[in-house]
């Protein structure tokens, strides 16, 4: 049985209690490498786990070796009393399924289980209390920097640089994880394919970024941009719009669909008619007209109107938007600017500032740089360097705005561009979100700064 301590055995002086958050902070510094479990069983810990920092298990990730030749991955769990694990209901969570060490101060419960009925080893903490309470003398003052309401609020007022600085490292990962996954995607399909895929998901929005792609991928198995009746002028063609509408779902259009996509009743005529003559040759295959949402969607949004927006970028680009914007790019010519010339027909205007924007953070300058990668061009990754570092940031997202309330309470910081936007993107869905504030710059910025002072 296990070694079973009652409630007036405890290590923790009555004067004095002890915190988790110390066990926890510990723990994480790997002041203790190996744990004996109450059955008896030695482990040691190859990796301390990655300190989710209150949300689900403590730390998640750990690597434990036995001394049989097994690995075992999971998460780790601390409580000041085994009996904790039942108040908090962590019993009755799934989340708690993976845990694989149970590490506590007293071992009050005679057994650890989870929701799925398996027994959960217990390890008591075998660092020393004066050690942990010498932790727990700082943690009060450090989490309060660094996992309170506000993050570093002082430091962004007193030295805004080191914040922005830290931003900007934050934005660069985020584009560099794009351009890998998309140089990944461009070595099995081909710069081309991916590019479209990209662009027509980028102009759909979250909301229908799904058919958009859809409608890329229909698009390029039929090519439509290799046919001749696609580019007549510099216009979009009756037969290029009415094969992106046709095999979109649209066609025939209802009238409020026309009047989304800014096409008037002769216009619409011949579009009509360029699909009925042309559509048999796409074999029925069309995005279904359920996958669109409509539904509090505005008017510019409307994915009718973002495929005429397409269609003139292509006919403008004559089938060659890539290229086209790799020329704009390696000139130095401002890339917004022309995403939104080429995008625009008479008595409508083309991409807005935002939208813009965030197609050349997003698709077209990640892309660019992985195609440098792929042909070692050094000359085409220098200038989408250039573009990155000088992109202007148009529109705020409501993610980027949350993390920035985290990390300053509300003013912004100033020249952040483009770049620390997508570091704040960054930072809101890989530290805030999971509070890995152990792993978070901003974090470890404040407390330098703290230490210095």
């Amino acid at each position: 049985m296990a070694d079973v301590r009652s409630d007036t055995e405890t290590r923790v002086p009555d004067k004095r209690r002890l915190r988790e958050l110390a066990m926890s902070a510990a723990w994480n510094g790997a002041l203790q490498r190996e744990v004996i479990t109450t059955s008896g069983q030695h482990a040691s810990v190859i990796f301390h786990g990655n300190w989710s920092n209150g949300f689900g298990p403590d730390f998640r990730g750990a690597m434990l070796d036995y001394g049989d030749g097994k690995l075992f991955t999971g998460d780790i769990e601390i409580h000041i009393r085994a009996s904790d694990w039942i108040q908090h209901g962590h019993h009755l969570d799934p989340a708690y399924n993976n845990v694989v060490m149970h590490l506590v101060s007293v071992n009050d419960l005679e057994s650890t289980r989870c929701v799925n009925g398996r027994e959960v080893p217990v390890a008591i903490l075998s660092v020393p209390d004066e050690t942990l309470f010498a932790i727990d003398q700082r943690l009060p003052q450090v989490w309060n920097e660094i996992g309170g309401s506000v993050c570093a609020a002082e430091l962004s007022h007193r030295n805004p640089g080191v914040i922005r600085s830290a931003l900007h490292r934050l934005g660069d990962v985020r584009f560099r994880s794009k351009s890998a996954l998309f140089e990944s995607e461009i070595l099995e399909s081909g710069d081309e394919a991916v590019f479209l895929k990209g662009l027509f998901g980028a102009f759909g929005y979250s909301a229908n970024r799904a058919p958009m792609e859809q409608l890329a991928d229909l698009m390029l198995r039929y090519g439509v941009l290799t046919n001749a009746r696609a580019f007549e002028g510099g216009t979009p063609t009756p037969w290029l719009v009415g094969v992106l509408l046709g095999i979109g779902g649209f066609l025939p259009l209802a009238p409020a669909d026309a009047h989304a996509a800014g096409i008037l009743p002769e216009d619409q005529y011949r579009i009509e008619r360029a699909w009925s003559e042309s559509g048999a040759g796409f074999a029925g295959e069309f995005v279904p007209a359920t996958s669109w949402q409509m539904a509090r969607v505005r008017p510019a949004n409307h994915p009718a109107y973002r495929i005429m927006q397409l269609a003139t970028m292509l006919s403008h680009t004559e089938g060659e938007p890539l290229i086209r914007l790799q020329t704009t790019v390696m000139s130095g010519d401002d890339i917004c600017h022309y995403l939104r010339e080429v995008t625009a027909r008479p008595w409508h205007p083309g991409l807005g500032a935002g939208r813009a924007t965030a197609v050349t953070a997003s698709v077209v300058l990640p892309i660019l740089a992985a195609i440098a990668s792929i042909e070692g061009d050094g000359e085409l990754e220098d200038a989408v360097s250039r573009a990155w570092a000088e992109l202007r940031h148009a529109e705020w997202t409501q993610p980027a705005r949350r993390a920035l309330r985290q990390v300053t309470g509300g003013p912004t910081i100033r020249s952040l561009g483009e770049r620390g936007h997508q570091g704040l993107l960054h930072l809101d869905r890989e530290m805030c979100a999971p509070r890995k504030c152990s792993a978070c710059p901003i974090a470890a910025a404040v407390l330098r700064d703290s230490g210095s002072a």
